[in-house]
């Protein structure tokens, strides 16, 4: 550990050991402005030891109804599930338009196209 300004400080290798997470990880912290971070000269970083165990807190538990309240923001409004529901009949009835126009034959499974142009580019390359 090395002292800045009266303050106890640790490189991005060092303070990535403390934690026990990568260097990239520090810096990816540093970068995204979690984690303050000292330049010492033109290619020193310092991190202060104070500053890297406010990112590693206890994980707080969430309050009582916080969970009822981020699943409830999920949900669709019935605006919204009224314009869905169109889509998704707008949806069938293209489907239906173009089976008729195929004559009643649905297209084929992409998966079983990939494996044809698969075999007819492997026979033609032996």
């Amino acid at each position: 550990m090395h002292m800045l300004m009266g303050e106890e400080t640790v490189t991005v290798a060092e303070a990535a050991a403390l934690v026990q997470v990568s260097p990239s990880t520090i810096w990816r912290w540093i970068n995204q402005g979690d984690l303050p971070a000292y330049r010492v000269g033109l290619r020193r970083v310092r991190i202060k030891v104070a500053d890297l165990h406010r990112m590693v807190a206890p994980r707080q538990a969430r309050p009582q109804g916080e969970a009822d309240d981020q699943r409830r923001s999920r949900e669709l409004s019935p605006a919204q599930r009224q314009r869905g529901l169109r889509a998704l009949q707008q949806l069938r009835e293209l489907q239906m338009e173009l089976l008729r126009k195929r004559g009643g034959r649905p297209f084929p499974d992409a998966a079983d196209l990939l494996r044809d142009l698969r075999t007819e580019r492997d026979d033609s390359n032996t």
